[in-house]
């Protein structure tokens, strides 16, 4: 019995020792596995139900302007744009926009004098 054991662990034990590249993804099959289990058999609520309605319709307002201003959508992978988004969002409903002539002078003076702290310490090192 107790080579029986000694066997099926060291067999367990070079079956577990050989790693594939999804090895490299997930730490812990086990805990992955538990964790993808919950997530799946947990019921939505309604708050979350009405949520995902929500967060559509302001979807279609923001790929709407991006299909308009004709921009391309990759901009969405930048970490600007998902900042502004939080900031429009935090700031609440009652934002206004910014005036024509705000972005093309002040707004953009404003950040152009911020691009060019960033690179003041670049130019140093």
């Amino acid at each position: 019995m107790a080579a029986t054991r000694g066997g099926a662990s060291s067999a367990r034990g070079g079956a577990t020792s050989m790693r594939g590249p999804m090895d490299l993804f997930v730490r812990k099959l086990e805990t992955a596995i538990a964790r993808n289990k919950r997530e799946k058999l947990r019921q939505q609520n309604i708050k979350e139900a009405c949520n995902k309605e929500a967060i559509r319709k302001v979807h279609r307002y923001i790929v709407r302007w991006f299909y308009q201003a004709e921009i391309p959508l990759n901009l969405v992978k930048l970490k600007s744009f998902q900042e502004m988004l939080w900031a429009v969002g935090s700031f609440g409903p009652n934002l206004p926009a910014p005036s024509y002539h705000a972005l093309r002078i002040p707004l953009l003076n404003e950040e152009l004098d911020y691009t060019k702290g960033l690179l003041k310490g670049h130019k140093e090192q």
